[in-house]
């Protein structure tokens, strides 16, 4: 039977996001494009490095359930989003139920929560990388 990736967890500071209903994570290359006279006119590209975004939807969960410490709460989430300088560096994880991690620090880029009168309310948070990322097996570098 196959594996599918609907247990995919992604944590800030080994937390999840309290109420989260859907993650986004996005890998853009970074590509330096050169020319020269032996190319013959052709355009060479060479990845340099990449952009990684991610962004996390969820109810607004203002207590953590049960009293457990291991969900970042919407107040927790705002402080983060808050945060300025170093302290605005946070360490992320990105895995499924098993297989690799993708880890490394990211910084909030920015935060939107929305209600009305009749529905719960809804956050969404968004993501971007700050500096390299790793991609290991679970407890491995």
């Amino acid at each position: 039977m196959a594996e599918f990736g609907y247990n995919i967890a992604f944590k800030l500071n080994n937390k999840t996001l309290a109420g989260r209903t859907q993650d986004e994570l996005s890998i853009t290359p970074t590509i330096k494009e050169s020319i020269t006279k032996d190319d013959g006119g052709n355009k060479r590209q060479e990845v340099v490095g990449h952009e990684v975004t991610f962004s996390a939807q969820g109810l607004a969960v203002l207590t953590n359930p049960q009293g457990t410490t291991n969900r970042l709460t919407r107040d927790e989430i705002m402080e983060l989003s808050l945060a300025k300088g170093s302290g605005a560096k946070i360490p992320f994880s990105y895995a499924a139920s098993s297989g690799k991690v993708l880890s490394g620090n990211c910084v909030i880029t920015g935060y939107t929560e929305s209600s009305n009168s009749e529905d719960e309310a809804n956050y969404t948070v968004n993501f971007k990388v700050d500096g390299d990322v790793t991609f290991a097996a679970a407890g491995g570098n």
